[in-house]
Parts: C-alpha cells; structure tokens; sequence
C-alpha cells in the first residue's frame, strides 16, 4: 500500500497549503481605492457647486497695478507662511521652518517603521487620549502667542523691568512719552535699553575682506550682527517653538501615554497639524488692514 501510494500520479496528490503571506489581507488599487477615491471626488464636486450657487464669491475688481489692496493676503494655503511672518525672522518662516516641516513629514515612515496598526485610524492604545491633548495644547498654545505679539497682554507685560516709553503723537499733534508694556516679540529689539555696540557686531575679517563682489553688492565688507534683531527675529521664536514642542512631548510621556515610536509620530504630527490650522484661520478670518488683529466681522478690503 505503502508503495501504491507513493507511485500515485502527481495530479492526484494533495494540494500544499499555499505558504502565509506576510500581510493578512491585501488590498487592490481598483475597486478597493479607485472607487472610493471617485465617489469623494464627485461629493466634494456637488458640495463646491452648491456652494457656489448659493454664495458669492468674495471677488473685487480687476487687478490694477497701482492700487495694492489692504490687506493683501496670500492664497489660503499659504496663509500661514504669511502668519508666521509676522511673528519672526522672514528667512525662518518663509523657508527654514516649511523645509524642515517637509523634510520631517518624509522621514515619518522611515522612523515609524512597525507594521502593525498601519493604516488603522488611532492604532495604538492612547492615540485618542494623545490626539486630544496635542490638539488642545497646540491650538491654545498658538493662540496665546499670537494674541500676545498682537499686544493683547499689554497690561499684563507693562511691568517687565527695563522696557523704555514709548513715543506717541496725540490728535494736537504733540509727542508724548506712553509708558506700555510688550507689544510684541519685536518689542524686545526696540523696547529694551540695548547698548549700542550690540546693534552692531563686526564679524571676523569684516575689514580684510573688502575686494570681494556681486555686481554691486559687497559680500562681506562692512557686515555686521544686530543682536537685539537675532534675539527677537530668531533666538525668542525658535525657543518659543522647541521649548513647547519638547514640554509637549514630555507631558505626554509623564501621563504614560507616549510608549511607542508611533505615539511620538502621532504627538509631533497633531501638534504640527494644529499648529498649522490655527495659523491658517488667524490669516484668514483674523487680518484686517494692516494685517491687525480683527474680529471677522471686522475686516474691510480697502482697495485704494
């Protein structure tokens, strides 16, 4: 019997198991996400036809050259470039900070690399109670800085030792000196009593190399640091920044929520999120004329 067995034609043996794949279940690009990504698409195309029919666009005249008008925004998607350039160093919000956003964005799967839970919305033990509290430690976070460099705790900041008056001109057009407090982060460039070497710092071999140009701009002849500039441009807001994001970070590990490598993603990119959509409803609902902080209600294109 034994040899009958063996001899049988191979068409006859039983089948073998088909070896485990490493995912349990796979997914196809067509139906599985073809065809849910089109029925979003023509949902979001009916939702902006509605809305288009029953509310006008915000739109002015047509573009003149001459007449900029006040205030001047950017495009909602990046409006909270132009929010941030209110707050700091122009080469920091505008390019630095948003590269280094990207970069980190990039490097998630990289750095997250556990295939469990992939894909599953809140897919650790505490991601819900970890998105909550980054949620509401960025949103408040980020609305307290901006109402303070909007000069919103003034009464609050007019004891910080050392702030100078400031110099207004009344309706008889008279100048008097104002006693205030912090009207924003530049404040501590222009407020404090700064001695005047640190506004300007020469640079190594400021002098020796003067030969050296662009056209008509010298490199490096007669360059020079502004201290009090760097402190308030740069120094104060990137510390202002890693500070909150590190206290976040820390708050969540001391609660015991933060246990895997995920939940550090899942802190860092809700915090970046937030951050990101309150920057955004500030520039847009936020900015009157002169990009001054301004109920809704408030705001007046003046086109010139």
């Amino acid at each position: 019997m034994a040899i009958e067995q063996t001899a049988r034609p191979a068409a006859q043996r039983p089948a073998r198991p088909r070896q485990r794949r490493e995912r349990e279940e796979e997914l196809l690009v067509w139906p599985d996400l073809l065809f849910p990504e089109f029925i979003c698409a023509v949902l979001f195309t009916i939702t902006f036809i509605l809305l288009s029919v029953f509310i006008d666009a915000p739109l002015l005249n047509r573009a003149n050259p001459d007449i900029t008008p006040n205030p001047s925004k950017a495009p909602w998607y990046f409006l909270n470039l132009q929010e941030l350039l209110l707050h700091m160093d122009k080469a920091w919000a505008g390019v630095i900070l948003p590269t280094i956003a990207i970069i980190g964005l990039i490097m998630v799967p990289y750095l997250d690399r556990d295939t469990e839970g992939r894909g599953v919305w809140f897919g650790t033990k505490n991601a819900v109670k970890i998105f909550g509290f980054g949620a509401i430690y960025a949103s408040a976070i980020n609305i307290l800085l901006i109402l303070f460099d909007a000069g919103k705790f003034e009464a609050i900041t007019r004891w910080v030792p050392g702030l100078q008056p400031i110099r207004e001109t009344q309706l008889d057009g008279s100048e008097v000196l104002v006693n205030k407090g912090l009207l924003s982060v530049k404040d501590f460039e222009g407020r404090f009593a700064w001695p005047e070497d640190l506004r300007n710092i020469p640079v190594p071999f400021n002098q020796q190399v003067c030969d050296i140009y662009f056209k008509d701009l010298h490199l490096w002849c007669n360059f020079h640091l502004n201290l009090p500039g760097i402190m308030s441009g740069q120094v104060i807001p990137l510390s202002l920044i890693f500070g909150f994001t590190v206290a976040m970070i820390y708050t969540v590990f001391m609660l015991g929520w933060l246990r895997t490598r995920r939940d550090l993603m899942l802190v860092l990119f809700t915090g970046f999120f937030f951050t990101f959509l309150v920057l955004t409803v500030t520039g847009s609902f936020f900015r009157g004329p002169g990009q001054e902080l301004v109920p809704p209600w408030g705001i007046v294109v003046d086109e010139g």
